[in-house]
């Protein structure tokens, strides 16, 4: 009985390591996806669905939309190798989207990637060439034709605690 009982709590402990484990994995791709995505960030805007030009960058203190470079083309189909991606937090997920096209036509929907869930805080602040801190990009009467200098994002996860990156 004693023997089972340590085995039973030895197999308890290890199923334990093993989620967290895999937990943690996903939580450094995740930040991993968005340092990529954002030292990739292309020069160029877009048009949302409505015609509307939308900015290179644009974001929030809970939402970061962005074109990038890189996009994967495997079978060498003819298309851009733009991107346009976006991060968002919702019920306690981080979900990173992507849309189809960088100029979209109206009824255009992004393909939503959960990344990690238990994500209690996410602060996105955008920091301009002088380096003042901004919490929306463009800035409030600034120009959305410039990237901004850095961008610092902080991710609060259960289990992990704070996570803070400042991306160039």
């Amino acid at each position: 009985a004693l023997a089972y009982g340590a085995l039973r709590s030895l197999v308890r402990a290890q199923e334990h390591s093993a989620e967290v484990a895999a937990r943690l994995g996903r939580l450094q791709f995740a930040v991993g996806l968005i340092e990529r995505d954002v030292a990739s960030a292309a020069l160029r805007a877009v048009r949302d669905n409505y015609g509307a030009p939308r900015p290179m960058l644009e974001g929030e203190t809970q939402r970061v939309e962005l074109t990038r470079h890189g996009h994967a083309n495997a079978l060498a189909l003819p298309r851009a190798e733009l991107e346009r991606v976006a991060y968002v937090r919702r019920d306690d997920r981080l979900f990173r989207l992507r849309w189809p096209v960088l100029d979209r036509a109206p009824g255009t929907r992004p393909v939503e990637d959960e990344l990690i869930d238990g994500v209690d805080r996410m602060d996105v602040v955008y920091l301009d060439a002088q380096g003042r801190e901004h919490r929306q990009w463009p800035p409030r009467g600034g120009i959305g034709d410039a990237l901004p200098r850095a961008i610092r994002v902080t991710l609060e996860v259960q289990d992990f605690g704070e996570i803070l990156r400042v991306l160039e």
